[in-house]
């Protein structure tokens, strides 16, 4: 699990993305901070040609 998101660290990556939030914005986007980190580093990894099957006509054992 990620360490927990302060309020100091969440206005710094607002001012970095040039963002204007309301506190209500901040507050939702702190509270699915978790989700986020885990979905970031569940993406962030290498895949087969499995992943888009649209672009795949066939494929091997080690594909999957």
């Amino acid at each position: 699990m990620p360490p927990e998101l302060t309020d100091q660290a969440l206005d710094y990556l607002i001012a970095r993305a040039g963002l204007s939030l309301t506190e209500a914005q901040k507050a939702d986007l702190k509270s699915v901070h978790a989700q986020l980190s885990e979905m970031a580093r569940r993406v962030r990894k290498p895949r087969g040609r499995m992943t888009e099957l649209a672009h795949v006509y066939n494929f091997t054992e080690e594909d999957l």
